[in-house]
């Protein structure tokens, strides 16, 4: 049973998000999708809604009351450089909005992915070991545990992450670390690949955050190991096989009890060491029985087949009571 949300306010509702001129029409007509599912979403629960697109600036929020709108943050950078969702949560702060989802010091402290795992590990929580590395040189001649993993040091989620980060020797590992130079301008955190099962949990609320439902991200269509992940391609790609084939099963696992509450208490422990608020995602694997923390995500996708809309509609939650929950926790932040 979820916990009960006070109803704080009906605030006004300011949809605020980022689009680039220079993205592809079908990226503009994607992102435009979700806004409008929001938007919808919201009005039918009653609330005004405004929807807000920005690029390299906040100032049309200067004409809006902080005390009156409160502003759902799908601004995911600013001015076109990738993750710099810090910067406009920074932005809003200054105007004094109270907005849905992480703080910028948590966003700020969530792109590295090392001292995410180093909290992690500092509150007692299941991470593997890894090591970051700024040349392909000093990759290949210190990490010696097969098959491996490459990602970006400094980013999170699945950007950058492909077949080919998978590496099954020090040549591949050199690769794959080059080419997170040369395309991303980044170090590369590298860790041991758990050609396992993965799961992911959404966790949301504060003060006494809950646990929805595991999520598992079923591979067996899959022969390849380097297929056995879960792509940016195939999250958004839906000619791709990933997106068609992977199935998402939820509750999860049906067949491991044990895992699923091991799953949820190191997903909501996890939420809670990083410093995530209203909402956020645990993304797992499994070595042995034992639940491996691989990211933690604030402000994750909402799109209609995203984890936390799996477990809230078997809360009995449509997409705009769902969203509606997020905003009352936001709405807690409104200044006086």
């Amino acid at each position: 049973m979820l916990d009960a949300v006070r109803q704080v306010t009906q605030p006004n509702v300011i949809i605020l998000h980022n689009e680039n001129p220079a993205w592809p029409q079908s990226d503009k007509d994607w992102a435009m999708k979700f806004v409008e599912m929001l938007s919808n979403g919201l009005r039918d629960e009653g609330y005004v809604v405004e929807p807000i697109k920005f690029f390299d600036s906040l100032a049309v929020l200067d004409s809006y009351n902080p005390r009156e709108w409160l502003i759902w943050n799908w601004g995911e950078e600013m001015a076109g450089e990738s993750w710099t969702e810090p910067l406009v949560a920074a932005e809003m702060d200054k105007r004094g909005f109270a907005y849905t989802g992480a703080s910028t010091e948590v966003l700020k402290f969530s792109n590295n992915r090392l001292d995410v795992k180093q909290r992690l590990r500092d509150s007692g929580l299941p991470t593997l070991p890894a090591q970051v590395f700024t040349t392909p040189e000093q990759a290949a001649r210190e990490w010696t545990i097969f098959p491996a993993i490459v990602k970006g040091a400094n980013q999170h989620a699945s950007f950058g992450i492909g077949g080919d980060s998978i590496a099954h020797n020090p040549d591949q590992l050199a690769k794959r670390v080059a080419y997170m130079r040369s395309e991303y301008n980044d170090n590369s955190l590298v860790e041991q690949f758990l050609d396992s099962r993965e799961f992911q949990v959404a966790v949301w609320g504060n003060g006494k955050p809950e646990v929805l439902p595991p999520v598992e991200f079923d591979y067996s269509a899959f022969s390849d190991m380097r297929d056995r992940l879960y792509t940016f391609e195939w999250k958004f790609d839906r000619s791709s096989r990933g997106y068609r084939e992977i199935k998402m099963p939820c509750p999860a696992p049906a067949d491991k009890p044990v895992w699923r509450e091991r799953l949820e208490k190191t997903a909501l422990e996890a939420y809670k060491a990083i410093g995530l608020r209203d909402y956020g995602r645990i993304d797992l694997r499994m070595l042995g029985d034992e639940p491996q923390v691989l990211d933690v995500n604030p402000n994750p996708d909402l799109d209609h087949i995203s984890v936390l809309y799996t477990g809230a509609k078997l809360q009995g939650l449509n997409y705009g009571q769902m969203a509606s929950r997020i905003l009352q926790w936001a709405a807690a932040r409104m200044p006086k």
